[in-house]
């Protein structure tokens, strides 16, 4: 259990790191291709709280490995937010974007955002359930490849939206600005009093994406199990 909770722990870093950092989406997929074939034969690659909660509900994992996973996933998500904070930094220009958005309602398009948030994190968990539980496509050597691919598309597709399909990436995205406070160019207390007030404006709006994610996720999960009962 301790390889498998240490491989989650790596992948889920460096995938939550990558998609606060990167500047194109197929870097977040072509690093995420590479992770997931590193830990696929050792903890299945999940690296995503939405797509463990799918395979639980699934029945390939127990509950007590799930819980084990998303707790270091999420660890693993708080961890990036601290190293993408401390090298993003806190900017003048960062200071006058927060400024600027607190004039703005936290609920602007969330009808739009949480309905994307819930289909795209659906076809994700879709994809891995097939490619990587299925009895139809057990022992390929594609599912790396394929769930790079998905996660590529809906990045594409979603774009204008900014959208995460995966809690533990939501989490990085919403804490890193606490961190990159402590890196700012003038008053530390100042930027993070800053900070955490765009954390507190927006975290609301933050869960409902990441329950949003999450009932994706199981949705995937019960229409595996209506599609085919014979893989229960």
């Amino acid at each position: 259990m301790r390889a498998k909770l240490s491989v989650e722990f790596i992948g889920t870093f460096f995938l939550c790191l990558g998609a606060i950092l990167a500047q194109a989406p197929i870097s977040v997929a072509a690093i995420l291709c590479a992770l997931i074939y590193m830990g696929g034969n050792v903890s299945g690659a999940h690296y995503n709280p939405a797509v463990t909660f799918a395979i639980w509900v699934r029945g390939r994992i127990t509950g007590r490995r799930a819980w084990g996973y998303v707790a270091v996933q999420l660890a693993a998500a708080l961890f990036a937010a601290l190293v993408a904070g401390l090298i993003h930094g806190h900017s003048e220009e960062r200071a006058r974007e927060i400024i600027s958005t607190l004039g703005e309602s936290a609920y602007d398009g969330v009808g739009l955002g949480c309905f994307g948030e819930y289909i795209g994190t659906f076809l994700l968990a879709f994809v891995i359930l097939m490619v990587a539980t299925s009895r139809l496509t057990a022992g390929n050597s594609y599912f790396g490849l394929a769930i790079a691919l998905t996660v590529l598309g809906l990045s594409a597709i979603f774009a204008p939206l900014n959208m995460a399909f995966n809690p533990a990436v939501q989490i990085t995205g919403s804490t890193y600005g606490l961190f990159s406070a402590f890196m700012s160019e003038t008053s530390v207390a100042k930027a993070f009093l800053q900070e955490f007030t765009y954390f507190s404006h927006f975290s609301l709006r933050s869960l409902m994406d990441l329950s949003c994610q999450l009932l994706g996720g199981a949705t995937a999960a019960w229409i595996f199990l209506t599609i085919f009962p014979e893989d229960r």
